[in-house]
């Protein structure tokens, strides 16, 4: 069963009020750990994004495109 120390808790905050706590697996999730901890900006993907956009992307401000090769 887990434990409380197994979860790092998120506080999500919307116009300087707390709108929702995210409890997080910091053993099984670490990638959700690493990127909410990183000061994320959430985009809500419209319909036609929503199997196209994939981890890797790029976000410019205004849209997503797909990571160049360099």
């Amino acid at each position: 069963m887990p434990k409380k120390d197994d979860f790092e808790y998120f506080a999500f905050v919307v116009d300087s009020e707390v709108a929702v706590v995210i409890p997080v697996n910091k053993y099984n999730l670490v990638n959700w750990v690493a990127a909410l901890s990183s000061d994320p900006k959430v985009i809500k993907l419209e319909d036609n994004q929503k199997d196209v956009v994939v981890p890797g992307w790029n976000f410019d401000g205004e849209s997503f495109s797909e990571p160049t090769d360099s």
